[in-house]
């Protein structure tokens, strides 16, 4: 029998070390590859620095090659990274670097630490998304900001596709094997694991092309479209990537 203590979280980043080695990337900030849906780090990033004052800290999570550390660094922001995979992260000596598994508890030692969080993409890789918010919530200073990103469920494309195939946009077999997309989770259950972790949202929007995968099925099109018509989630809610802004209340020291 195996103990607790030697269980490991499901930790899926073989094709990620993959394609970051490869330096193959469609998009990309400074020679640096995004691994994003185009497009994405711009859209948050504009939504970030109007909550953000340049020279407040930043913890950018799952950082990659460091595009979006380097755009934030660009800006004046204070930027530590971290990432799972330290040997994707392609700015080391220039921007402070620590390994980290967002699994445990990253706030130990951290605790109100940081003026801002940057998390794109790395929820829906993360076995407990409470557990994150919670650490998220320890890390940041009184008034600090958690900037995430997480494909987005509540999509008229997501839900046809799970109509067709019980699974969502983005979190089929072969995106759970390749991607380590392991957590899907709507706009709903994101705002309860953050509002519970004891942060309040101020800003939510999206980004990518609504129909998204389903462009390529003439059925399915339709179908997405038809349930499109009937949805009453707001038009500015129903992109490809779902995009939101928590507050930790408090006034800024």
């Amino acid at each position: 029998m195996t103990a607790d203590t030697d269980l490991k979280a499901t930790v899926l980043v073989d094709h990620y070390r993959a394609t970051a080695a490869s330096d193959k990337s469609h998009v990309a900030y400074q020679g640096l590859p995004i691994h994003a849906l185009p497009g994405l780090h711009e859209f948050a990033f504009e939504q970030f620095r109007r909550h953000a004052a340049p020279g407040a800290s930043v913890l950018e999570l799952a950082a990659g090659s460091g595009a979006m550390s380097r755009r934030l660094a660009d800006a004046g922001y204070r930027v530590t990274a971290t990432d799972y995979v330290r040997e994707n992260f392609r700015l080391h000596g220039a921007i402070p670097f620590f390994t980290c598994d967002l699994n445990q508890n990253f706030s130990d030692g951290r605790a109100a630490s940081e003026d801002h969080i940057c998390a794109l993409e790395i929820i829906e890789h993360l076995e407990n998304p409470r557990h994150f918010a919670r650490q998220c919530f320890q890390v940041l200073k009184p008034g600090g900001t958690l900037l995430l990103s997480t494909p987005n469920l509540d999509t008229a494309a997501s839900i046809a596709m799970f109509m067709r195939d019980l699974s969502f946009q983005w979190f089929a077999e072969d995106d759970y094997a390749r991607d380590g997309h392991i957590t899907p989770l709507s706009q709903w259950q994101l705002q309860k694991c953050h509002t519970e972790a004891g942060f309040t949202r101020v800003w939510e929007g999206s980004v990518g092309d609504p129909y998204g995968r389903v462009r390529g099925s003439p059925r399915m099109l339709w179908l997405a479209r038809a349930i499109d018509l009937l949805m009453r989630r707001e038009r500015g809610l129903r992109r490809q990537i779902y995009v939101a802004l928590y507050q930790k209340p408090g006034n800024p020291g």
